[in-house]
This record gives C-alpha cells, structure tokens and sequence, in this order.
C-alpha cells in the first residue's frame, strides 16, 4: 500500500459550480484540477442526469458558465490565446454557446466589460453582474472614442489607490475602493445592456421570484463605512420600478427566497450572540420582518477541507418548502422549511454538502462522504436514499493509505468537546511516536470526519494527527460557538483537555514531540499556545491574528470583527484588545515557530505576522517566517499549486526538524 504523498493533491479532482438545467432533465459542474508546472488550475465542463455523468469539454483557465436552455450553455470562453489576450487587453469579456446534442461551440457575443454570468432569465437574456467605478459605466455606454480616452485613464491611474471608504479592500478580489458591485439584464439578440442598480449602488444578495420577473435584492448606495445590515428592495425587471420592502438597518441578512409568492429572509439580529450569530427565517411583508421559523442553527457548509476548489448553490425551492444545507456537530445536513413555518431535517450526509441542486423529484449534490473525495451523489428526497452518481475521483487513493479517523469525545460539566485522531500507517501501540495538534479557523467552523489531505499526509509520515471541535465551533447552536471576549480562554482550555485525553487513550504519543499548528483563527490559537505552554516542541502558525489592536485597522472585516470578538474598542479600549492579543506575551514564548503569511491576505494581514516575528527574533527565538507573494488568506486550500506545495513542504519540514 503506498503512502499519500505531499504532492498527491495534484492528483485530485476538485467538483464544483453545479448547476441545473431550466427544466431540471440534467445538471452540469466543474471538475478542476492543479496544473503544477503552468501554477494554475484548470476546469473541464461535465454534465449529467439522475443516473450518469459525461465529460463535455476542457475550459482551461475559465470556470463561468450557465445553461440557457436544456441544450445550451453559455461560457466564458477564448478559443486561442490571441483572443484570451485581446478580451484582457480591451478590458472586455468573451462569451461562447456549447450545444450538448452537437458537441459544438459557437461565439456568441462580447461584453465590453468584464462580467460574470449569473443567471438565466430567458434563452435570450441574462442576468450579468460586474465590479465598476461609477466612471466605468462608459464602457458600454459611451461610444468608442469615450471608451478609449476612459481607459486610456485608467492605466494612467493605476499605480495608486483613492481611498475615501472602508474597507477599501477585501481578501480574494483585493481593491474595492469607489467599486460598486452591479448588476444589468443583457439582451442577447439584440446586444443590448440594462443596468438595474444606480451607479452608485453595491449589490450585497439577490434572488428572483418564481416568474423571474422581479429582483429581490440587499445593498447600498456608497457608504463611508459599510454596514453589516442591509435594507431590503425589489426591482421590476420589466419596467425597472424599484421598491423598498424593508427600510431598517437592523438585520444582517444572508439570503433571500421566494416561497408561495412570499419573500423570505435568512437573517440575523446579531443582539444576543453578535456577528457569528445563527440566522432564523423571516417573511417580508408590509414592511416588516416577521419571524416565520425560528432556527438557531447555522445555514451552509461549514466543514473544512483543502480538497474543495469552487463553490456552488446549496438551496432551492420545492414542493412549497425551501430545502438548505446546515452544519450539525461535525457533519452538514439537508433541511427544510415549509412555508407553514416547520422546520425538519430531510438528510444527514456522512460528511460535507458541498453542492445541493434539485433535478425533478430529487437533489443532486457535491458531497464528500466520509473518506472519499468529491463526488456526485443523487439525494431521493421521499426516501431520504443517496446514490454516487460519479467515479471523478474513484481511483486517485486506490492503493493508499487512507487514515480513518477515530472519535475522542472529552465530557465537562456544561458542554463536550468532539474531536479525531488520525493513526500512521501500520501503527504500534509499543512503539512512540510524534503528534500534530491541528486547530481550525473560523472560530465559527468545524472539523468533520472528512478527507483532509494535509492531515492524511503527516499520518502517512509517521504523526498521530489530533484536530478537534472546541467551543466557538459551529454545529451545536448559538453559546456553544460563542467566545467573544473568551478567546485564549474556554477555548484554548477546550483544546488542552482534548489533548490530554488523546494522550491518555493512545500512551503511543511521545509527549516530548507533540507539535502545534493552525490557520487564521487557528493561527491566532497557535500563538496563543506558544505564548501560554512549553508543552510543544515546535509549531507552524499560519494566516494568523497576534494584534487585535492593529487587526481592527487593516482587516478588510477589521473593524467590525475586532470589536465583536473582543468586546471592545482599540481605543477606549485598548487593555481589553491588548489583553487578549498574542503579542502582549511574545516575550514568553520559548517554542520554536515558524510563520507563514501571504501579502495579499487581506483578511489577516501580513502585518500580524511581521510583528510577532520580530519580537520573537530580537529575543531570541528560534523562528523562520515563509513570505508567500501573491497569495492571499485562501493558501492553503486555493492558492496556487506551487504555493500550496511550498507551504506545506515547509510546515513538515519545520516538525521534521524537531522529530
């Protein structure tokens, strides 16, 4: 049996974007995969029906695609590299037709903007979103010689930001400033562009009622400083009447359906439990906002992983009942809310839902169950019976070994602790061995009993690998997942009982040689431990958080965050930040660490690594910093393959070194 290697992701399908049809016969997704010589990533287009998958075409680097009929798909495409060049050039976008009876492609049109396709409101008109100044707008609307002289402009203003809001920039997409998220109808036949939104106007959410005939919307005009609240609107895609539905700034709101005629609203008041508060159900009516279910737990995915790539839908309407995906304990289940106001629970997947679309009857999902891959899987929703529909990633682990993880449950007084181990190949209780302790961001996530390659990897090499589910993970309600003002208090006492129980039940583990590591809230825990403890020999802290106080002003969700999480101010407050920062006790630590960070992370920013490194180096410390260029807070789970295999060469290398 051979071992999974650090580069074996290489070798993995990521499924994503699943979509269905208009009339719901078929359904197609991307299957996408790393390309380590090019450093990039690329898509093929798959489609299916409720009993196959079939492979349609390579799309190389484009990934943005819908259906406009059964037959018909519309692609962002450039056949050749030449026009791949001109569209980037020509700050333009390329879209081509692919019929699935014919096998052929066929250009369709040109925007004179770079746009992302959202949605199918007819065979002939699309919804298209795109990121633009106010001044942008003359790229369609201007004529041609206005459209030179304005980009002419905008290469002259390139090197340099006009910052007059905040956040001004946002991790994955980087400046926003003066951008405003927009929406517009374009008429295929007759190459004709509506812009819905005022130009000073940023979309947040959106969903089109049954008809398709009106858009339910959140956002705002500019704002100095952005809300974490939305009013809710409604447009007439006909007549382009708008109206206000809900006029208040008092709801976070993180998804709108129509159910029945009705206007729902997954949203949050955020008074009891702030920003990581669980949503309830909400009708929209006269006005108001009338709880319609009450829930209490979360809505999506939450389960980590860095064997998934893109993302895709996970709700729909059916049978006048809406059907979402939610987090429970270490695993995501399928719900529904009726509109009578129940809520139940349809299935409970072995694993994550990364995907939920309904064909007909029944769903289709993403799915990772248990420790396979990404899959297609067909989800009779009667019978509540799941089918593997696809063998993408069938024979990538055939042949390897494949760690399965075993339960630790640590029992308090007011809660428990769930959490994994994972057991090295051939594993002897006689012999001694290494372990990595492996913390999830968030706080508001959780570790389920999924593939999880850079665990599977290091118990390929000889670890133990411990990861668990302490307070402030998602899946068990509201106060388990709140530790605002707590943190590096309940939950770092949560992960050192943990692992004092794993020690007691595997004796195995040479204690001497217990590592540490973790990403963003994560990382913020590994430079709390190090600060705290000398139980860890080394530890590797990643995309972390070591000063609230200067996180508030150079996170893109800075402001808001900080203040939540810590229950203060950085400066009527500045001992509350600053007690619970890592850095106020940089000069404690003793464990050597190794740091990596990306600069154009924008959510925790580079900065947060700079300093704890050098109060660590000028004291002494053994330490190493890993400065990834270009890469941002997603590294470890979509940076480019030859960061990805840097980085975690680096981390193995780091314990390695003190094996």
């Amino acid at each position: 049996m051979e071992k999974i290697g650090l580069k074996k992701f290489l070798d993995y399908r990521f499924v994503g974007s699943l979509q269905a049809s208009p009339e719901e016969s078929k359904y197609a997704f991307l299957v996408s995969k790393a390309v380590y010589d090019k450093n990039e990533y690329h898509h093929a287009l798959y489609t299916g029906n409720r009993e196959r998958v079939s492979k349609e075409l390579n799309l190389k680097k484009n990934q943005d695609y819908i259906f406009l009929s059964e037959d018909r798909l519309l692609l962002n495409y450039q056949r050749t590299k030449r026009e791949e060049k001109e569209v980037k050039e020509a700050f333009k976008q390329s879209f081509y037709t692919y019929d699935l009876q014919q096998g052929e492609l066929k250009k369709a049109f040109t925007l004179p903007f770079a746009g992302k396709l959202e949605e199918r409101l007819s065979e002939h008109k699309i919804l298209v979103s795109a990121f633009m100044q106010e001044d942008d707008h003359v790229l369609y609307e201007g004529g041609e010689k206005k459209r030179k002289t304005h980009l002419k402009r905008k290469k002259e203003a390139a090197a340099y930001e006009e910052i007059e809001e905040l956040p001004y920039y946002f991790n994955g997409v980087d400046f926003i400033a003066n951008k405003h998220r927009q929406l517009f109808i374009y008429d295929i036949e007759n190459d004709e562009i509506k812009r819905l939104l005022p130009k000073n106007f940023t979309l947040g959410g959106y969903a089109l009622s049954e008809d398709k005939n009106t858009l339910y919307y959140t956002g705002s005009k500019w704002q100095k400083v952005a809300t974490t609240t939305s009013k809710i609107f409604a447009c007439d895609l006909e007549s382009g009447e708008h109206r206000t539905l809900y006029d208040k700034l008092d709801y976070n709101i993180a998804h709108l359906f129509e159910l029945k005629g009705k206007l729902f609203a997954i949203a949050k008041d955020m008074e009891a439990y702030g920003l990581n508060q669980n949503p309830d159900f909400f009708l929209v009516e006269n006005g108001e906002m009338k709880l319609h279910a009450e829930f209490g737990q979360s809505v999506g995915n939450t389960v980590g992983t860095d064997c998934r790539l893109s993302g895709s839908k996970s709700s729909f309407v059916k049978d006048d009942a809406f059907y979402f995906t939610t987090t429970a304990d270490d695993h995501v289940e399928v719900h529904k809310m009726t509109f009578e106001g129940t809520i139940d629970k349809v299935f409970a997947m072995p694993g994550s839902v990364d995907g939920l679309v309904k064909l007909k009857e029944e769903a289709v999902m993403v799915g990772m169950k248990e420790q396979r891959l990404q899959e297609i899987y067909r989800l009779n929703l009667k019978k509540q019976t799941l089918r593997m529909l696809s063998r993408i990633n069938a024979r990538v682990l055939s042949g390897h070994y494949v760690a399965k993880p075993q339960t630790i449950v640590v029992r308090k007084d007011n809660h428990e602790i769930k959490g994994f181990v994972l057991l090295p190949k051939h594993y002897n209780p006689a012999k001694k061995y290494p372990a990595i302790l492996n913390i999830h961001g968030g706080p508001k996530t959780v570790y389920g009993q999924i593939f999880f390659h850079e665990m599977q990897y290091w118990a390929n090499q000889g670890y133990l690998v411990l990861f668990a589910n302490p307070r402030g993970s998602d899946g068990k309600g509201n106060a388990f997942a709140d530790i605002r003002g707590k943190y590096g208090t309940i939950d770092y006492d949560d992960l050192m009982d943990f692992t004092d129980e794993v020690l007691a039940k595997y004796p195995a583990i040479d204690q001497d040689r217990l590592f540490v590591t973790g990403g963003s809230y994560g990382g913020f825990m590994t430079n709390w431990m190090v600060t705290q403890t000398d139980r860890f020999k080394a530890a590797a802290t990643q995309r972390s958080i070591s000063n609230w106080l200067s996180f508030y002003g150079t996170s893109d969700i800075g402001n808001h965050f900080a203040t939540d999480q810590t229950g203060g101010h950085p400066i009527t407050d500045m001992d509350k930040l600053y007690n619970q920062s890592p850095i106020k006790y940089a000069l404690d630590v003793k464990t050597p660490l190794l740091l990596i960070h990306s600069d154009k992370d924008h959510r925790c920013p580079m900065e947060q690594a700079q300093q704890f490194y050098a109060v660590l180096k000028t004291n002494g410390v053994d330490c190493r910093l890993v400065w990834f260029k270009g890469e941002n807070h997603e590294l470890s789970r979509a940076g480019k393959p030859q960061a990805r295999v840097k980085r975690l060469q680096e981390i193995t290398g780091w314990f390695d070194k003190y094996r």
